[in-house]
């Protein structure tokens, strides 16, 4: 901006008014008459000589930054550009005594633009970040230097990491509430993360401004509009927006566009031409919908001449869009918009080398989708879709926040989805196992993609934590490393941990079910068309479930039976198996598999049954096989047993001394001894919530001054890695809300995502006297040395045993459920091994 920079030049002449070397005053004159004159060459040759010749530090430093904002901004030389704001940050951190220069914050803000023009995402990272911290460490010396904040929303908001994106926006709310800028891009980030509340009040802080500069709200409500399918309403915000920009650009007032902005004006004039060709492809008007993008098309040319990255990455947008087009249409043209976008994104990956670039990772994924899209040639699909995988696979889960990654894996749903079918009906063509691999690498990646980045390490992070990790490159490391699980790692690790246990996966489509996973040895995969009815079936047994309707009637077996025999693989029908793990997604998470029936009757008469929340999150828990085992040390807590829990006391006294309960029982002593167990068991109340950080586990209450609930979040963020089993003995403590990408965010999730390798928790209400003579049957079988998932069905047994007649009412004992790691906790007893290898069984 040259009015910005016009700024600085007075600045700098004004300061440099009783210099010592009248040469330097001269020369900056002629530096800055030129500058005026558009005769940029010149001055940059007057402000090269000042740099060389010159005895003021202050002078050196202010020539410096004007070579690197006069060679990237006006002559767009950004690798000059940047090789002179470099020397600019070298030389105020050498010569100013750590006491920052004016200009110090503004050329790491300016090394940072030109590192994002180029793409070089970590680089821009680094600068910018060393910028923000500078400023946030000195507001008082750089208060108006805060527009770097602003800068690193832009970096943020390009790679998709709304949550940080959201904490800097709102500083700078704070900061000036009546901003136009900051409220225009806080107004793009809420319609972005579909926040209504937000977008209504930040649309009437913007109507309130008397300015409204180049307008850019109203392209952010056509993207609103768009989105909600109002193709016309779009239109109108959009064209408002050209309007407006035009309006702008031709009289901006006291504001002067250098050459790199008004390069970047044909992206943002491209981009409203592409989103005005998608509303008439809404609206189904096709001649309208070619003629913008023709326009979009002929605007982005413009700007090609200035080959940034956003400028690449719009024109490969454009390309592909004009394929589709002509692919709907089938109209046969001599130019190849689909290569000529392949061919914009390797002249940028040139560039781009080994950064972690997510802009350049998301263009991959849909260049390599749409190549396998409009190819005819199998081999040739199979090869391209692979491609947009992987690229997915590296996509998904770079994010810092948690919302954030799942927000990018429902915005990539559909095109998952397509690589499983393809991949599905190949194996259903050939044959051929390397293709159910593929469908099962694919489905079992795509859940708990949060508890898999806990796993390693990762937590969720805020601005303030990122702002101040001291290595960015060791935590953008840590994020990328190590990738989810392939194929070949799959297949081996079934070999050596599934001897005698099957793994079933289900992942529900709209064309039907598909199961996959691996029984007696042997891999499978295999479809299903869902009934008509098959969602509201899955709606009213959960109902009837999460209610605890202890009166169920005949019907409700039925759907039971009907549900059951539908979900069972051919292939496990006549199982040697006798251990299943079952992965459920999508509505099947709801309901236990416990409590269905086969005509053999119910699955757990057939198996032991544990879940996984994902294939990758059970393989980074897995302990070693030949892992000694430790002296079973069982905490029993019971806050409650004196108030409404009066059976949880005897729960805990039939397996363990080691018992906290009544006053006892509160969070601070329950914390001070969970370091000396190794198992954890908790006969307590939860509070489950709609939104999970609101769900609670509760401990004793005493006066109300003390706090006596663990949160979601707090659970989340300890460290139980040592703790081989936590039991909720709970209401609804494996009940929360479902996240596409993750699962049902349960409090029995948050005990996973503290590193817990197992967790027994219930699907519905708890039956205090049930749950006690459950727990202590599974107990008496774990100290044994029997698999947790085989402990847990015996016990159930034999409540059946004990209460026949409660056995056709699953209600009462099919709502305790294990997820994670289910092999023994303790070396297998003198009892168990007579049990196993005698034909008889004795107590």
């Amino acid at each position: 901006m040259k009015f910005f920079l016009f700024l600085t030049f007075s600045c700098f002449l004004f300061t440099s008014v009783n210099a010592q070397h009248y040469d330097d005053s001269a020369l900056k004159k002629k530096a800055f008459t030129a500058f005026n004159n558009r005769e940029y060459d010149s001055s940059i040759y007057y402000f090269t000589q000042i740099e060389k010749q010159t005895k003021s530090l202050n002078n050196k430093i202010f020539s410096q930054r004007a070579l690197g904002q006069l060679y990237g901004k006006e002559k767009l030389d950004l690798t000059k550009g940047i090789k002179w704001l470099k020397k600019t940050v070298e030389t105020i951190e050498r010569e100013s005594n750590d006491n920052k220069h004016s200009s110090y914050t503004l050329s790491l803000q300016f090394l940072g633009d030109y590192y994002l023009y180029l793409g070089k995402n970590d680089s821009a990272e680094y600068f910018l970040k060393k910028g923000c911290l500078t400023y946030l460490n000195n507001k008082e010396k750089f208060k108006n230097n805060y527009y770097i904040l602003s800068k690193f929303n832009t970096f943020f908001y390009r790679r998709k990491e709304y949550n940080l994106s959201k904490e800097i926006l709102n500083n700078l709310i704070q900061k000036d509430n009546r901003d136009y800028n900051v409220l225009s891009n806080y107004l793009s980030l809420c319609i972005q993360i579909n926040d209504s509340v937000e977008i209504k009040n930040t649309v009437e802080k913007i109507n309130s401004l008397e300015k409204i500069r180049a307008g850019g709200h109203f392209f952010y409500l056509g993207e609103y509009a768009l989105k909600g399918d109002h193709y016309n309403k779009a239109i109108e915000y959009y064209n408002s927006y050209i309007k407006q920009y035009n309006l702008f650009f031709q009289n901006p007032g006291d504001y002067t566009y250098s050459n790199d902005e008004i390069k970047i004006r044909h992206y943002y004039i491209a981009r409203t031409y592409l989103q005005i060709s998608q509303c008439y492809r809404g609206l189904k008007n096709d001649n309208k919908r070619l003629e913008y993008l023709l326009k979009a098309k002929k605007e982005i040319q413009k700007g090609l001449s200035f080959p940034t990255q956003d400028m690449n990455v719009m024109a490969s947008e454009i390309y592909r869009a004009l394929d589709i087009y002509h692919h709907e249409h089938e109209i046969l043209t001599s130019i190849n918009y689909i290569d000529s976008a392949q061919k914009l994104i390797e002249n940028q990956l040139l560039v781009h080398e080994k950064d972690t670039n997510q802009v350049l990772l998301n263009q991959l994924i849909l260049q390599n989708f749409y190549k396998a899209e409009f190819s005819g040639n199998i081999e040739e699909q199979e090869k391209y879709y692979w491609q947009s995988y992987l690229m997915l696979k590296k996509f998904v889960g770079n994010q810092y926040n948690d919302d954030d990654q799942l927000y990018q894996f429902k915005n990539l749903k559909d095109i998952q989805n397509q690589f499983i079918i393809f991949f599905t009906r190949l194996y259903q063509q050939k044959k051929d196992k390397e293709y159910l691999y593929k469908v099962l690498e694919i489905i079992e990646n795509s859940k708990s993609n949060i508890l898999y980045k806990r796993s390693q390490g990762l937590e969720n992070l805020t601005f303030e934590q990122y702002i101040n990790t001291p290595n960015i490159d060791s935590l953008r490391n840590k994020i990328n490393s190590p990738p989810l699980l392939s194929s070949d790692v799959i297949q081996e690790y079934f070999k050596d941990y599934y001897g005698g246990k099957s793994f079933v996966s289900y992942y529900p489509l709209k064309e039907g079910l598909i199961m996959a996973g691996y029984i007696d040895g042997d891999f499978f995969l295999e479809t299903k068309c869902l009934p008509d009815t098959w969602n509201n079936l899955i709606k009213s047994v959960h109902k009837e479930l999460s209610e605890s309707n202890l009166f169920i009637d005949r019907s409700f077996n039925h759907q039971l039976l009907e549900i059951g025999e539908f979900l069972i693989p051919d292939k496990l029908k006549n199982a040697e198996d006798k251990r299943v793990v079952f992965s459920p997604s999508g509505n099947l998470t709801f309901i236990p598999f416990e409590i269905l029936k086969s005509q053999k009757g119910y699955y757990l008469d057939q198996w032991a049954i544990s879940y996984s929340f994902s294939l990758h999150h059970e393989y980074s828990i897995q302990r070693p096989i030949d892992e000694d085992y430790a002296p079973i040390e069982i905490l029993g807590v019971a806050p409650y047993n004196k108030i409404n829990l009066p059976f949880s006391l005897d729960e805990l006294k039939a397996f363990t001394d080691n018992i906290l309960s009544d006053k006892e029982a509160n969070m601070e002593n329950t914390l001070q001894k969970i370091n000396d167990i190794n198992i954890l068991h908790l006969a307590t109340h939860t509070t489950i919530s709609k939104t999970a950080k609101d769900s609670n586990i509760e401990f004793y209450p005493g006066d109300g001054t003390q706090k006596h609930s663990l949160s979601f979040n707090e659970v989340a963020n300890k460290d139980l890695s040592h703790l081989q089993l936590v039991s909720l003995s709970s209401c609804h403590s494996a009940d929360g809300p479902y996240i596409d990408g993750e699962g049902i965010l349960s409090l029995q999730r948050a005990f996973a995502y503290a590193s817990v390798h197992s967790i027994l928790a219930s699907k519905w209400d708890v039956n205090d006297e049930v749950s006690s003579i459950i727990m202590a049957s599974f107990y008496d079988y774990i100290k044994q040395g029997w698999e947790k998932d085989i402990a847990l069905q015996k016990a159930k047994k034999d409540f059946w045993s004990d209460n026949p007649s409660l056995k056709i009412n699953p209600i009462y004992w099919g709502n305790i459920v294990l997820f994670g790691d289910s092999d023994p906790i303790s070396s297998a007893s003198l009892q168990k091994t007579l049990i196993e290898y005698l034909p008889f069984d004795f107590k």
